[in-house]
């Protein structure tokens, strides 16, 4: 799926701006920094797009440590800022919900699943342009 993935979608990821390497992913603006990352589940039969934005500059986490600004990854956003990207929304977000490749077995089903999820990459950016929550569009903490 790995190899599907970053033949279909990190090409899109790029084309809007996004920079980094599998599995995370960046795109820097003026006042924030916009975060994608690729999640497997624990069985890695599923896997879902997580994103979020920081702010611009460091951050000091909770527990004192300065994280400079170019180390700021996906995880140093607050839980309930963050949405997921999956094949199914029914009120909360769970491997079930992802998109599922355990049963897929050669690649153009691999292929065909990685391209599917990047038609769907315009709601990911409808949530970081207006804050829209699209059919395909998790938000956490909700």
């Amino acid at each position: 799926m790995s190899a599907a993935l970053k033949r279909e979608l990190v090409p899109i990821l790029e084309a809007y701006g996004f920079t980094g390497t599998f599995p995370r992913y960046r795109r820097e603006r003026p006042t924030s920094i916009l975060f994608v990352t690729i999640f497997y589940d624990k069985s890695a039969t599923a896997f879902c797009l997580e994103f979020g934005a920081h702010e611009r500059g460091d951050k000091l986490t909770s527990w004192g440590e300065l994280i400079p600004e170019n180390g700021l990854m996906l995880e140093y956003v607050p839980f309930d800022q963050r949405a997921r990207l999956q094949a199914r929304c029914d009120g909360g977000s769970v491997a079930a919900d992802w998109f599922a490749f355990g049963r897929l077995s050669d690649d153009a089903q691999f292929r065909d699943l990685a391209a599917s999820v990047t038609r769907l990459l315009p709601q990911v950016e409808a949530w970081f342009e207006l804050g829209t929550v699209g059919p395909n569009v998790s938000p956490n903490g909700r």
